[in-house]
């Protein structure tokens, strides 16, 4: 099938959940709207409006064009309840169990000018709040899942103006053994020593890979938080570790490059 036709077979079997998922999430109407599939993301959007999601992970993207500091729609910085009450409409339309939402956290961007008078000299404004967002964290039985989140950014009048869910969805078979990290972080597991700094925090999760990406690895993890000896030094080390106390790397989040083929001068 020619890739415009197969476009088209897409639009017309995937376009009617996305729309009514975008009305029941983000409250957003979109009328004939455009479709569009790649990798790993399908979406629809209109001239203003924009939804989509991921095809192998509970994750949806939400966006209006106008919203934002000084934009047409503006930003909310009203009371942090409106918010807070936007992001668990959000969560609950998208099925999210509330046993799992371990709270939800207003974050407060802000906005400040700085302008060179002479010299070193510089005059400084106040700070301006630009916008807040509420921001959902998880957890599951008890153990926390750090990699998934929902962020919610409401416009003036209090509608949806921005929106991304990442929160796949675990298997029992990373939860097992996550509880069993979690036994072993109860039961003293040592971390390994690490030049400049001291283990400030020990504790057994989840981690996922990013919403963003190619892949969707979900694996259970012990996170060791290391404060640093000097102090100014920049961000605190953090080590993933397995059940033996072993370094793992983060989950993959994009394709790796396939080097490409070289001509090689042949040996004299």
């Amino acid at each position: 099938m020619a890739d415009g036709n197969l476009q088209r077979v897409l639009s017309r079997v995937a376009s009617t959940q996305l729309i009514a998922s975008a009305r029941a999430v983000a409250g957003f109407r979109l009328a004939r709207p455009e479709f569009g599939s790649a990798a790993n993301v399908s979406g629809v959007r209109t001239r203003i409006l924009t939804f989509s999601w991921r095809h192998d992970s509970r994750t949806m993207f939400a966006s209006h064009v106008h919203y934002g500091y000084q934009r047409r729609a503006g930003a909310w910085t009203g009371a942090d309840k409106t918010a807070i009450t936007a992001c668990r409409r959000v969560l609950r339309a998208a099925k999210i169990p509330a046993a799992e939402i371990a709270g939800i956290d207003i974050q407060r961007e802000l906005g400040q000018i700085a302008e060179r008078t002479s010299g070193d000299d510089f005059r400084v404004s106040e700070p301006t709040l630009l916008r807040k967002l509420a921001h959902a964290r998880r957890s599951v039985r008890g153990i926390p899942v750090w990699s998934s989140y929902a962020t919610v950014g409401l416009t003036a009048k209090g509608d949806i103006g921005s929106l991304e869910l990442h929160w796949p969805e675990l298997t029992e078979v990373v939860m097992r053994e996550a509880g069993i990290l979690n036994q072993l972080v109860k039961r003293g597991l040592r971390p390994p020593d690490l030049k400049g700094g001291r283990p400030e925090s020990v504790k057994a999760g989840v981690i996922h890979s990013p919403s963003v990406g190619f892949f969707m690895d979900v694996v259970a993890v012990v996170r060791v938080i290391y404060a640093v000896e000097e102090p100014g030094t920049g961000r605190k080390p953090v080590l993933y570790l397995d059940r033996h106390g072993e370094q793992i790397d983060p989950p993959r989040s994009i394709r790796l490059a396939t080097p490409s083929a070289t001509e090689r001068a042949k040996p004299t």
